[in-house]
């Protein structure tokens, strides 16, 4: 396990609070905190485990807020989560098979997949009422499908996680006419579940974690989360968008060697 420099914990904590805004606006914080650790010297696979601890304390604040409010779901939460976590270890393991170079690669290529998810903005085809139980009115096929792709989305979580918020509800849009606040729910539900699932089978793989660096980030999500509604009201859903343009090309660029490619040439 490398040692990180004071600054390193720095950047990783406003990096942290930079996350915290965006997942509270939009979603999506990954796509800076994963590659801000492996830029600060964590080994890919340490900052892709590192990296869930922050989801980890998000969730469980936002699902307590839920609880709090009395919006709960239990028909298909933990069919869901219970068919993506088998998921999420498949894709897990695969992120700790995967070479350090080779992952960097397929991660910047996945970013800039993200980034035309974040540009084209798919909204979720949710209702605003929705009966109590929406699992019951499914056919079979119907369920069939809904369980294969949340063990896709299984997969992707363990993998790599970022921009996971955004496709649980696109997926919870396509096959159920679900209201936004309980999909919220069950998006929260299903990523914290899957986050565990992860977080344990890069640990049993033997993976390092690494908890000053995770605290860092976690922190400063904490507080990104509490700024959130402000930066909302402030600036926009425009400004929002254009921070993490930015920081997802520039990031990307570098993960797949574009810019030491072009240091090189001068």
């Amino acid at each position: 396990m490398p040692d990180l420099s004071p600054h390193s914990y720095v950047l990783l904590f406003f990096a942290g609070i930079a996350a915290g805004i965006i997942n509270t606006v939009a979603g999506g914080g990954s796509v800076i905190t994963l590659p801000v650790l492996i830029f600060a010297g964590l080994p890919p696979a340490v900052a892709n485990a590192t990296n869930r601890l922050g989801l980890i304390s998000q969730n469980f604040t936002a699902i307590w807020q839920f609880r709090k409010n009395n919006v709960r779901e239990t028909h298909l939460s933990w069919r869901l989560t219970a068919v993506a976590a088998v998921g999420a270890i498949l894709g897990a393991k695969m992120a700790v098979l995967i070479p350090d170079r080779s992952f960097n690669k397929v991660l910047g290529v996945l970013m800039l997949g993200l980034l035309v998810m974040i540009l084209k903005q798919p909204k979720p085809k949710l209702v605003d009422q929705a009966p109590e139980n929406a699992w019951s009115p499914l056919s079979r096929l119907h369920r069939a499908g809904l369980l294969v792709a949340f063990f896709a989305l299984g997969v992707y979580a363990g993998f790599i996680q970022a921009g996971m918020g955004v496709m649980v509800l696109l997926v919870l849009g396509y096959f159920l006419r679900m209201d936004l606040v309980r999909g919220n729910y069950i998006k929260l539900v299903v990523i914290l579940g899957l986050t565990f699932v992860a977080l344990g089978t890069f640990i049993s793989s033997g993976v390092k974690i690494a908890w000053f660096a995770g605290l860092a980030t976690s922190t400063g999500q904490s507080i990104g989360a509490y700024c959130g509604s402000w930066v909302a009201i402030k600036k926009g859903e425009a400004w929002i968008k254009a921070l993490m343009v930015t920081a997802i090309v520039l990031s990307s660029a570098k993960l797949l060697g574009l810019v030491d490619w072009v240091l090189g040439l001068f």
